[in-house]
């Protein structure tokens, strides 16, 4: 996201907000917003690597009463989003009687296992993955800790990510990277006072409440491959309450409840994007009171919830809000949306025409704009040192990609676009304009290292260079080019998505000597 911050800048906000707070509630539900202009120093906007820089105001600066709400009002609704949208997320992906009935959804406390890889009928996510198998789950630490158990993995490649209801990934996420062993590991949440049995020997601290496992497991994408994650891996893959940790056999609650009137169709992003500034709020501090700030790092943002009638742990009262105060966050709300709403700038910048980002998500202290653009577009994303992705369109000549055309994307042998260096595996995946898997007559869209989508892994040159060849008509079989041809579809744009699993030191070599990925150059 471009952020110009200059005092005129802020004048303008500043000016902006005043003549609109002079309107009542009513006449700003939807008003026509300037493009972004900028705000007083603040938590969101932090100084670091990455970031723009906000400049000091005078010190003896203040704001009138309707403008510091304003402030107030957009730094909150950027610190809170990803909370919504986690919290949304949750309740969309557990309001199921069992783990079967809906794809990648569970009660709490249950992993949903996928049992096959997505084909071009697929739709329920975009972009989405062609060589790991998801086993996903919510849970709730507020009475007790979760006791996971991971089976023996052998040599398969797996991460098991896990996010807090903040969207920050602990860097104790068990995976092939950290070498985790089977066992049985104790989540504990941050209200937990008691004992863990003395038989746990891996003991993960999450700072919410809310935790969310996206666990993801290396297939090659053949039947058997598939059919041997789902019965030696997956049953061994279980979630037990600590309470029953030591019953001889425990078979979580099935054929449970749901809930009739929890909207369960609108996705997440559109339903906080629906959300007004009583309903936003009043969720906010509703989910404040399960997962309250991280102190001390949100001790700033806190005292700016407290300044708009947000006290952590308290119900929030909108209609006791004053009209002025009322309006004032209403039109927070619509300004800080609209600003999230904004392309935003690649803090990891574009290279070789490729989205490629290596630093700065999963963790993110008090970066609260960067993690609300990240919970906007990429609810879920992993820590680079776990998974690295790259995006495109366009070519290296900086032309939208075309699916009638023929392109090569020539790996070199070694150097900074050698063949992606990594410890798990990589693929490069072509979507449809949409993010839809694209048909084709020999049902695979990715070419990888090792094997995926039940394709043959990727075929190297004579000289360990590697040419990938994304055209429409199939090269001669049995070729190297053949082994290597990313079917496109002809006359439509597409997207070109490369993943990258325990990227190698240098691929997060943020310097020029760090790795990137070639152009895609038309033939």
């Amino acid at each position: 996201m471009k952020l110009t911050r200059t005092p005129i800048c802020v004048a303008m906000a500043l000016a902006f907000t005043l003549t609109s707070l002079s309107s009542s509630a009513q006449s700003i539900q939807s008003p026509t917003l300037p493009t972004a202009p900028s705000l007083p120093t603040s938590p969101i906007f932090p100084t670091a690597p990455n970031l723009p820089t906000v400049p000091d105001l005078p010190g003896d600066f203040s704001l009138p009463p309707g403008v510091s709400t304003f402030v107030d009002g957009v730094e909150t609704y950027i610190y809170g989003y990803p909370l919504l949208m986690l919290g949304i997320t949750e309740r969309l992906g557990t309001q199921v009687s069992n783990p079967d009935v809906k794809l990648g959804a569970a009660p709490l406390n249950q992993f949903g296992k996928e049992k096959g890889l997505p084909d071009y009928t697929f739709t329920a996510v975009v972009l989405p993955s062609t060589s790991t198998l998801y086993a996903s789950s919510f849970l709730n630490l507020k009475l007790e800790p979760v006791i996971l158990h991971i089976p023996n993995m052998e040599s398969r490649f797996f991460i098991l990510q896990m996010l807090d209801a903040w969207t920050n990934v602990s860097d104790q996420s068990p995976g092939s990277r950290l070498n985790s062993p089977s066992g049985d590991y104790a989540l504990v949440g941050p209200d937990f006072t008691g004992d863990l049995p003395a038989s746990i020997q891996h003991v993960i601290h999450m700072p919410t409440n809310t935790m969310w496992i996206i666990g993801r497991i290396y297939t090659n994408g053949t039947q058997q491959d598939i059919d041997t994650v789902i019965q030696f891996i997956y049953p061994g893959l279980k979630l037990t309450p600590l309470s029953h940790y030591t019953d001889a056999i425990y078979d979580p609650p099935a054929d449970l409840p749901v809930e009739p009137t929890i909207e369960v169709v609108t996705p997440p992003l559109q339903q906080v994007a629906g959300m007004d500034a009583c309903a936003f709020y009043g969720t906010l501090a509703a989910s404040l009171k399960y997962n309250p700030p991280i102190l001390p790092q949100d001790r700033i943002i806190v005292k700016r919830l407290e300044n708009i009638g947000i006290i952590p742990g308290e119900s929030f009262d909108c209609t006791a809000l004053s009209q002025n105060k009322l309006a004032a966050l209403q039109l927070a709300v619509n300004y800080a949306r609209n600003f999230l709403n904004q392309p935003t700038t690649n803090p990891g910048g574009s290279v070789n025409n490729w989205t490629f980002l290596k630093s700065g998500v999963g963790t993110y202290g008090i970066h609260y704009l960067l993690r609300a653009e990240v919970a906007r577009s990429a609810l879920g994303a992993n820590n680079p040192q776990d998974a690295i992705y790259g995006y495109t369109k366009i070519d290296g000549k900086g032309n939208d990609l075309n699916g009638s055309n023929a392109y090569t994307i020539h790996f070199d042998a070694s150097g900074n676009q050698s063949v992606p260096p990594v410890g798990g595996f990589w693929s490069l995946t072509i979507y449809d304009i949409n993010g839809k898997l694209v048909h084709n007559p020999v049902d695979w869209n990715a070419v990888g290292m090792p094997a995926v989508q039940g394709h043959s892994a990727a075929c190297l040159n004579s000289d360990t260079s590697l040419d990938l060849y994304p055209q429409p008509s199939a090269p001669p079989v049995g070729s190297i080019q053949y082994c290597n041809w990313l079917p496109t579809p002809p006359g439509q744009g597409y997207i070109a998505f490369l993943r990258l699993y325990w990227p190698d030191a240098t691929v997060l070599d943020t310097s020029p000597a760090g790795w990137v990925p070639p152009p895609i150059k038309p033939n």
